[in-house]
């Protein structure tokens, strides 16, 4: 049990840089250069740990996922009937901002110090 907590208390940074990878690559092999100062910014996270930085990118993932929800009802509300496409924007759309939020609120709960363990056990814990 402490080992997934440990690696859940891991993951939402790991999780934003694969995002920001898959967000802004584009074929045959072009990335997006604000993707990698994203990714540049999370890494510079990941390094240091800063609780500042950490509650702000967090923050700003959160308010940019509730922006997100508010378009998907936005857009299903366009379907003029509960039909296949409908059905499908709504369920995986919500499946995928449910998880983002997820991670976002795990991110905030490490940083803001509300997962009961320490700065020192979260970083010299093996």
């Amino acid at each position: 049990m402490k080992n997934l907590k440990q690696i859940l208390m891991k993951s939402p940074e790991y999780y934003l840089i694969i995002l920001a990878i898959l967000a802004g690559y584009t074929p045959p092999f072009s990335i997006n250069p604000v993707a990698i100062g994203v990714i540049a910014i999370v890494i510079l996270q990941i390094v240091f740990k800063n609780k500042i930085s950490g509650l702000i990118i967090s923050g700003l993932f959160l308010l940019v996922n509730l922006f997100m929800t508010g378009a998907l009802f936005s857009e299903f509300n366009e379907f003029p009937t509960f039909n296949a496409a409908a059905k499908k924007l709504l369920f995986g759309g919500l499946s995928i901002l449910g998880f983002n939020l997820f991670m976002s609120i795990l991110m905030i709960l490490k940083y803001a110090g509300k997962t009961g363990c320490t700065d020192y056990q979260m970083r010299y814990s093996s």
